[in-house]
């Protein structure tokens, strides 16, 4: 299983964050890869699903995104199924007039060694590149 974490400093309060991170129809806006995220009635509830489809390293991923834990304005977990498993963490730790926010990625890939030695080739790689620009982009979305 690969492991990614990178966090950012956004100049805004996590109910500000709250309001672009938690819309999940914009996702495609701030997180490279994201093609579509079309979100249930529940989402971002308890158990709300999340489908998404994902593009990264050539291939396409159709993903479901499910709300593992939430405590508004403060985390948000998800449980990924799909071509790709795992979790995605999203925490905010308020500082001064702002908050850092600090994403953790747990994901394993199919394919066995295979999947593996492409993980660490190709993919791995091109998901911290991914993750970093994502932050970034929701820092340019929530400051405007």
């Amino acid at each position: 299983m690969a492991s990614l974490e990178k966090s950012v400093f956004i100049n805004a309060s996590p109910e500000e964050i709250d309001e672009v991170s938690l819309d999940a129809a914009r996702w495609p806006e701030w997180y490279p890869g994201v093609e579509e995220a079309v979100p249930d009635d529940v989402f971002p509830e308890l158990g709300g699903v999340v489908e998404v489809v994902y593009k990264a390293g050539g291939s396409t991923f159709n993903l479901t995104f499910t709300v593992i834990e939430y405590q508004p304005h403060q985390s948000i977990a998800y449980e990924l199924e799909g071509m790709i498993t795992g979790t995605s963490r999203y925490h905010y730790t308020p500082e001064g007039d702002g908050t850092w926010l600090t994403s953790n990625y747990d994901y394993s890939l199919p394919g066995g060694i295979l999947g593996k030695i492409a993980d660490k080739m190709v993919v791995e790689r091109m998901n911290a590149k991914n993750l970093e620009d994502s932050l970034g982009n929701l820092k340019d979305l929530v400051e405007g």
